[in-house]
């Protein structure tokens, strides 16, 4: 059951536009139809179907189905669409429901102090409909409207308190993980360096054995030429061991899967592949060039690589149903990169310990290296942003 949840969650999540899309398409349909489905018992004065009402409940339904990507606009959007039919005297449709879906999508994907405010602003409207509509109300209407529109809002508030649940613990697993991962190296370095003394004791042995039988053999070399031969052998011997405990402790100090050397080291003609390689895993990723890329300094590249490698990782572990959008502003002697989205990323930030924590850290570190600079936050808006500036001509700082 719990496999079959998160192939569900999985699902929706790689497709949650084209779902949106769908159920503003049923919303839409369902919302026409309905206007024919109004039941004989209603005896209030109605408007007639006509052009007007069919353009606003195809209005309800674009309003559902863009909520995933600007849900406060959508909700703006569908209240309008929904309660104005309304006040003009047509009868309640499937579209009346569309200010529903969207608040939740608001309250799951937006901060408290953008969703509460929201759904204020969708009781006040359903409340000067109830007021001064053309239909009388009673207190069943009020109860009703009242209950749906706090309801649908705890609801999406509780998704997304649990999700940023979630995603603290996450990141809080990851941290632990990484640190038992530096305890485990620092004590295989450790291990290998005390190996490593071990066979430099050897190595430094066998070259004063070397020193001091060569030295007696070029004493003896006229007087004893038989005796210095085989001093010399002995010296050959010595040397010969001396190269293998020498290769062995280069052996011990190079990790047996280090092959990072036989690869070239990526840069920004890279960037293609790696977006490349995020869109084949479900990513909606874009990358813009502005200005005129110049050939940079090698060291520049790679670090510019790392930073857009870095913040496409943290897109991916932390923010969820999002869009990321790289820049690359290539200025007179600078070159500016941005990495954005407008996912959950800013739900877990905190000044102390940011969203990729260590992984950010270190590129600030190799940033200021380059005479550059990195910072790291919330995006106005929603979500969060990476930029780094690196100047093109190299000056460490």
């Amino acid at each position: 059951m719990q496999r079959l949840t998160t192939s569900i969650s999985g699902f929706a999540g790689r497709h949650a536009a084209r779902l949106d899309v769908a159920l503003g398409l049923l919303v839409a349909v369902f919302g026409v139809l309905s206007f024919w489905l109004t039941p004989d018992s209603v005896v209030v004065d109605q408007r007639s179907f006509d052009a007007l009402g069919a353009g606003l409940t195809l209005l309800a339904g674009s309003a559902v189905a863009m909520r995933g990507r600007w849900p406060v606009g959508a909700l703006v959007l569908a209240s309008a669409a929904a309660l104005v039919p309304l006040q003009l005297g047509y009868p309640q449709s499937v579209a009346t429901y569309a200010p529903l879906l969207v608040l939740y999508t608001v309250a799951a994907w937006r901060p408290v102090r953008v969703s509460a405010p929201a759904a204020v602003g969708v009781y006040l409207l359903v409340g000067s409909l109830l007021i001064a509509g053309p239909v009388a109300t009673t207190v069943t209407d009020w109860v009703n409207n009242t209950f749906m529109i706090v309801a649908v809002w705890a609801v999406g508030w509780s998704v997304r308190s649990r999700r940023a649940q979630n995603a603290r613990r996450e990141e809080r697993n990851r941290a632990v993980f990484e640190a038992r991962e530096a305890r485990a190296r620092a004590t295989e370095v450790d291990e290998r360096a005390a190996i490593a003394r071990e066979m430099q004791d050897l190595v430094t042995h066998g070259i004063t054995a070397l020193t001091v039988h060569t030295a007696a053999a070029r004493r003896m070399l006229r007087s004893d030429p038989d005796t210095a031969e085989h001093l010399l052998a002995q010296a050959e011997r010595a040397g010969h061991e001396a190269v293998t405990e020498m290769r062995r402790i280069f052996g011990v100090l190079r990790p047996s899967d280090d092959v990072a050397h036989l690869r070239p080291q990526p840069s920004l003609a890279d960037l293609a592949a790696l977006v490349d390689g995020a869109r084949a895993d479900g990513m909606d990723v874009e990358l813009v060039n502005r200005g005129t890329p110049v050939e940079v300094d090698p060291g520049v590249a790679l670090t510019a690589y790392r930073v857009v490698q870095e913040a496409l990782g943290n897109v991916r572990q932390h923010a969820g149903r999002a869009v990321a959008r790289i820049t690359l502003d290539w200025c007179d002697g600078s070159l500016s990169l941005g990495v954005s989205d407008d996912g959950r990323g800013s739900l877990i930030w905190s000044a102390d310990q940011p969203p990729g924590g260590h992984g950010l850290t270190s590129l600030s570190e190799r940033v200021r290296a380059y005479g550059g600079a990195l910072s790291a936050g919330p995006r106005a808006g929603g979500g969060f942003v990476v930029t780094a500036r690196l100047p093109l001509d190299r000056s460490p700082s």
